[in-house]
């Protein structure tokens, strides 16, 4: 078995890999070479921090890593690790975390972080072994917006950049690795920004990606709230995909308001995820 990263990879054979690794998995999914393509995008993923394990040279598992820079933090994000069945009970992922971790000390990596289905027990305790910590439960939502909307002065404009000082002055929790703003930033050309305004001022806004139908940041102005701020900007995400279903995923499972407005709209907690972090 060898171990090593994946810059001279494929796509189509870390595609082939992927499906087969995560198709008896707690939450079974599929990619097309398209979703795929657009995961490594969107997360960020750096094929040369990324690692996989090879049996006569065809891959048997993979851990896609991801990095960036934060608040004067290195900080790297596992977006994906998979061993296709077969060679499962070996210590795979043991064995490419041994691989990779000497690196990020190297580039002075400064924190691990990752997400695991609630539930998925084995990878839990792998993760747990290996040093990781559970930080926060993450709660994933989607469904059909759905929301009855009341006459208020509110209006809806679309924003061509991202004003993130102003955003985050409406934040309660921070936003996990996929709806941050570094990944958000890299991003930007994919999502649609709107903002909602009552005489002239920002007072919410949400981040949406129409191509893959979710929602990756929805705040109001604390002194604002259950004025149907919020309302508004769903029901304008809701008309702008034609009354498809959308994702709004890895909500801090702290913040109930958050989750009764979405449960309320129509959207419903289908999976939940742990948030795990490992110091360097």
């Amino acid at each position: 078995m060898e171990i090593r990263n994946l810059n001279t990879i494929t796509t189509d054979e870390l595609l082939s890999v992927f499906n087969k690794s995560f198709s008896d998995y707690i939450v079974p999914f599929h990619l097309s070479q398209e979703q795929l393509e657009m995961k490594i995008t969107a997360d960020k993923i750096d094929l040369n921090l990324s690692v996989g394990a090879f049996e006569s040279g065809k891959l048997t598992g993979f851990i896609l890593n991801a990095e960036k820079e934060e608040d004067g933090n290195r900080i790297a994000y596992n977006g994906g690790t998979g061993v296709v069945p077969e060679f499962r009970g070996q210590g795979l992922v043991r064995k490419m975390y041994d691989y990779i971790l000497p690196v990020f000390s190297e580039r002075k990596t400064d924190m691990l972080t990752l997400e695991v289905i609630e539930g998925n027990n084995p990878a839990i305790r792998a993760y747990e072994n290996l040093g990781f910590r559970t930080v926060r439960k993450l709660l994933c939502f989607n469904g059909i917006i759905n929301l009855e909307e009341k006459d208020t002065n509110i209006s809806i404009k679309e924003i061509e950049s991202f004003q993130w000082e102003k955003f985050q002055s409406f934040w309660d929790i921070e936003p996990s690795w996929q709806s941050s703003i570094t990944v958000l930033e890299n991003i930007r050309q994919n999502c649609t920004i709107l903002g909602a305004y009552k005489d002239g001022q920002l007072k919410g806004y949400i981040i949406y990606n129409p191509a893959v139908k979710k929602i990756y940041q929805i705040a109001v102005d604390q002194n604002s709230r259950r004025q149907g701020i919020g309302t508004k900007l769903l029901n304008a995400i809701g008309k702008m995909n034609g009354g498809q279903a959308a994702s709004v995923n890895n909500i801090d499972d702290t913040s109930e308001n958050t989750s009764a407005f979405l449960n309320a709209a129509g959207l419903t907690n289908w999976v939940s995820q742990f948030e795990m972090k490992k110091n360097i």
